[in-house]
């Protein structure tokens, strides 16, 4: 049951490649101008595959201008060797589904998961419901020939035989944003403000969207309690995850980015004989 450390860039690749670990992949879902370029990938994916580990990328949701660009380095690095390639929107699945080697695994990342379920009548509501992948979700995207899928822990994944789900360990992604928080926060433009990505904010929630009337109001202070604390990593908001992560799962990712160094070799430590336990 093998351990993924995901690091957004490869800044602590050495750090991680010296852990008892099975795989690295480097990326994140939410922005293309953090993501390093292509000759620094393609050094760091081959350090990780000579170290005997499974290497991967992670692509960002790509908006139209970017499309083009993440395909084409995703293809290029796919010629060098195995490559397990993390897909956050539709346009770039297809695209690579379609040109990808065998030796490129595709997998649907967090970004690409189903809506969360609302009913507006339940009050108050949790802001982190599970998210709840169902049979007919998986088979669209096995029409790809997808059989890998990233998820929270607390996710409900119904699904079918010959499907491999990744699990993220101890924080579970809530919401991306288009225009970016932190970059806002540092009065800088993209993509000037891809190193203050590596600067968390925190925040807790104080309005909320009432999408039926299509106007932002306050939260009710009986529902404040319940508003998780949020931490911002670029245009990503991250919610401590609702339930550990389990043993019982096949893959478990890391975000190296909630660790120190200390943390996270602890934290690997942890989860290798707990995984080896439900062999």
């Amino acid at each position: 049951m093998p351990v993924d450390i995901r690091l957004t860039t490869p800044a602590r690749l050495t750090e991680v490649l010296a852990l008892d670990i099975d795989a690295v992949s480097i990326g994140q879902e939410g922005c293309h101008h953090k993501l390093p370029d292509t000759d620094t990938l393609r050094h760091s994916l081959d350090r990780i595959r000579t170290a005997g580990l499974r290497a991967g990328l992670v692509l960002p949701t790509a908006w139209q201008r970017h499309a083009g660009i993440q395909a084409d380095t995703a293809l290029a690095l796919a010629e060098d060797g195995p490559l397990t390639c993390t897909v956050n929107d539709l346009g770039t699945l297809a695209h690579l589904a379609d040109r990808a080697p065998a030796t490129c695994e595709l997998v649907l990342g967090l970004a690409l998961r189903p809506g969360r379920a609302h009913d507006a009548a339940e009050e108050p509501r949790h802001p982190a419901e599970p998210t709840a992948y169902d049979d007919a979700f998986l088979t669209e995207y096995a029409a790809f020939g997808v059989r890998v899928l990233e998820a929270d822990s607390a996710a409900a994944v119904d699904a079918p035989a010959g499907w491999t789900v990744r699990r993220l360990a101890d924080i579970t992604p809530v919401a991306w944003a288009r225009a970016c928080p932190t970059a806002r926060h540092h009065h800088l433009a993209p993509p000037n403000c891809a190193s203050a990505c590596d600067s968390p904010i925190g925040l807790t929630a104080t309005h909320r969207w009432q999408l039926g009337h299509g106007h932002r109001e306050p939260i009710p202070v009986a529902d404040r309690p319940h508003q998780p604390h949020l931490i911002v990593y670029g245009n990503t908001a991250y919610a401590q995850a609702t339930a550990p992560a389990t043993p019982t799962t096949s893959d478990v990712i890391v975000d190296a980015r909630f660790h120190t160094p200390p943390e996270l070799a602890a934290r690997t430590a942890t989860l290798r004989p707990a995984l080896a336990a439900h062999l």
